[in-house]
């Protein structure tokens, strides 16, 4: 039990600090996490595992703080009918394990969205056919870097880590400073950034929040469903590949839940600009980065622990 402890503890750390940083200063909690697991050694693959798993948790439990369900609450399963999810997930995964845990958070997701969408002033609501387009189209990129990103040489992953980093930086920082830029695209743009967390793991959709657009958009209010859905795409498409599931990625993701439960998220200003403190921690965290020049080893001691054999003496 405590190899488990030890090995896992690292995740439970890194999780909470990237999200109390987050907290004080607004940077993406991925920004700092992508680079933080890097140095622990992560692989693209494990990269990729761990922030699709990490990404679909972490944006829940920041959407979700206020908000308290109940079974009669419940939209597409109320009441009673909360039990139909939970069998269908277990006979199905009797004998298709992933599949049958699939479906579970695919129905968790779909609750949860619903309650988030019903939160939205009526006036302000995007259609319902529009959240499915986008989201659609989340999952369809997502799926595409998960597709592309073993083309990237493990030696040079990071390279290609920091420059993503900072081309969403800029693309912030550019939004901030003109108020009326992409009227026309806004949200395919934030969808279309779905690949980039499929592909290097960069994840930044709470920068949406801190981009205040001289144009309405109903977009803004579901933007943590649309990236939420396609990090689940990405991720059950990792799950048919390789057949893993990141524990270390699970662990972060209650380390950030503890930070945010505790310290809540970062209130971005009302006036529409971008955080200079944040385009500067992102940048300090590229250059970190590229200073260490971490190699992809592999999480070679969670690998160890959990791969080990019980021998029993004869």
């Amino acid at each position: 039990m405590m190899e488990y402890i030890t090995v896992l503890l690292p995740f439970l750390g890194a999780g909470f600090m990237s999200a109390v940083i987050s907290r004080f200063t607004g940077v993406a909690i991925s920004m700092l996490l992508v680079p933080t697991i890097l140095y622990m050694g992560a692989t693209p693959a494990e990269t990729i595992a761990f922030m699709l798993t990490f990404v679909l948790y972490n944006n829940f439990t920041v959407e979700t703080q206020d908000v308290r369900m109940s079974a009669k609450d419940l939209v597409f399963f109320p009441g009673w009918r909360l039990i139909i999810p939970v069998i269908l997930s277990l006979v199905i995964g009797l004998v298709l394990p992933y599949v049958g845990v699939g479906i579970f958070i695919f129905c968790f997701i779909l609750e949860l969205a619903a309650a988030l969408y019903c939160r939205i002033p009526v006036e302000q609501r995007p259609t319902v056919s529009s959240v499915v387009y986008y989201s659609l189209a989340a999952m369809v990129a997502c799926i595409a870097g998960v597709l592309l990103f073993p083309f990237i040489p493990a030696p040079y992953f990071f390279i290609v880590v920091g420059v993503a980093i900072l081309a969403v930086t800029a693309f912030a920082w550019y939004a901030g400073k003109h108020r009326d830029a992409f009227r026309g695209s806004w949200g395919t743009i934030w969808t279309a950034l779905a690949f980039v967390l499929g592909f290097v793991g960069i994840e930044a959709s709470s920068y949406n929040k801190g981009l205040r657009r001289s144009f309405s958009t109903g977009f803004d209010g579901v933007l943590s469903i649309v990236m939420a859905m396609g990090a689940f795409a990405g991720m059950m498409l990792y799950f048919a590949m390789y057949n893993e599931f990141s524990m270390p990625s699970l662990i972060a993701a209650i380390g950030s839940a503890i930070g945010i439960r505790f310290f809540g998220v970062y209130e971005f200003s009302r006036g529409g600009s971008f955080s200079y403190i944040a385009i500067a921690l992102a940048v300090l965290a590229v250059l970190c980065l590229y200073l260490v020049a971490p190699e992809p080893i592999g999480f070679t001691a969670v690998q160890q622990v959990f791969d080990q054999q019980v021998v029993t003496p004869r």
